[in-house]
Parts: structure tokens; sequence; C-alpha cells
């Protein structure tokens, strides 16, 4: 077999070292590209960790304020119910310390009265009634006196009455103490009497009853004379 003309040999030399090269090349490009990656992912995985202790102490830091806060809230609710209670309960003596004094004027202004020397009536006598709004609509409070003025004193049963007149629905009605003062079983009163008896209490009135008086009666337990009687206008103060 022969060659012809135009056809020609390529020689190509072989080259180990190149190849070698190409490949150290080719791994040290994975190399740095592994070394790269790792770095950046180390980077990000630091990043993630700072993030979220970061985010972990912010949330325990918002707990903290939130109990904070709370416990705040508490005690100043508590402070403000003390308060309250605190002025009710002075509220409540001070309302306490009137009625007594006004109960010391009164006993006051009565033992000076039996200890005055001099002439005048003798026999049962109603002294003053006082009527006084009671807070918080818990009733009206009453008292009257009732004494004895005799040369000499001893003591007597007496029988107290008393009645309120007023109207409900446009209608005359008149009521007694054992129906307004829950304290009284039964009218008229039985007492024993010397120098003088208070009389007093509370009256509940009845849903839309309007009084307009009070009357007092008095007399003594089998007695034949007529009773002593004073009727006082309705007339409410308030404490």
């Amino acid at each position: 077999m022969s060659l012809r003309h135009n056809d020609q040999l390529v020689v190509r030399s072989l080259q180990p070292g190149r190849r070698r090269r190409e490949l150290m090349l080719w791994l040290l490009a994975v190399a740095l590209g592994f070394a790269l990656g790792f770095s950046l992912g180390t980077g990000f995985f630091d990043r993630a960790v700072v993030d979220n202790h970061r985010m972990a102490k912010e949330i325990d830091d918002l707990r903290k304020r939130d109990r904070d806060l709370r416990q705040q809230f508490a005690n100043v609710d508590l402070a403000a119910k003390v308060d309250k209670h605190s002025l009710e309960e002075v509220r409540k003596l001070v309302t306490s310390l009137q009625l007594q004094l006004a109960t010391n004027e009164e006993e006051l202004r009565l033992y000076r009265n039996l200890l005055q020397d001099g002439g005048g009536e003798t026999g049962l006598q109603i002294g003053e009634l006082t009527l006084k709004a009671l807070p918080d609509g818990q009733g009206v409070a009453y008292r009257a006196i009732i004494q004895q003025k005799a040369s000499q004193l001893k003591s007597v049963k007496i029988n107290i009455k008393v009645e309120l007149e007023g109207f409900r629905n446009g209608i005359r009605e008149t009521l007694g103490l054992d129906q307004l003062d829950s304290h009284v079983a039964s009218s008229p009163i039985a007492v024993k009497l010397k120098y003088f008896h208070m009389l007093e209490g509370v009256l509940t009135l009845p849903e839309g009853y309007e009084p307009r008086a009070m009357r007092v009666s008095v007399w003594k337990t089998g007695a034949s004379a007529n009773p002593v009687e004073r009727r006082f206008d309705w007339h409410v103060d308030e404490i």
C-alpha cells in the first residue's frame, strides 16, 4: 500500500507533565471552591447563631419587662383598692362620730333641762323629734326624748305610740312604727321610765310612700288621763 502525495502524517509528541499540571489545577480549583463554600457557609451559620442568641435575649428582656409591667399594674390596682377601702372606712367612722356627737349633745341638753330649778309643767313630756337621712339610702334615723317631771320621781310604766302620716298613690295612709322599724315588734311600745327614755331607731319607708308628719303619743299604763301627744312635720336633715 502506498501513500498518496497529499496525505500527511501528523505526529504528536506525548507531554505527561502538561496533563499533570491540568489535573493539579483542576484539583486546586475544586479545593478552592470547596474552601470558599465552606467559608461562606460557616459565616452564614455563625451569623445565624449570633442572630438567634440576640433574638433569644431580646425575647427574654421583653418577657421580663412584661412581668415587671404586670407587677406594677397589680401594685397600683391593689393600692387603689386599699385607698378606696380606707376612704370608705374613714367616711363610716366620721359618720358614726357625727351621730355619736349629736346624741351626746342631745343627752347633755336633756340633763341640763332635768337639773334646771323652777316650776313648769309636770308629768310626761315629749321632747323634740330629730330625723336624719343615713348615707347610701340606708333609711332615716329618728330620735325623740320622753321624760317625766315631778316633785318626787318614781319609776312608772308607760306606753309609746308612733305613727307616720302620709300618702301613697294619692291615698292617705297612716303607718305604725312596727311597720317602719324592723327592730320594733309591736306598737305601742311598753317601757319603764323614771327620768327619761330615748326613743330611737331607723325608719325604712315603703316604695312610693310620701310622708307628711309623725305623731308621738305617750301615756302611763293603767292611767285614766288622756295621753300626751305631739305632732311633728316631716323634715329630714342630712348628716
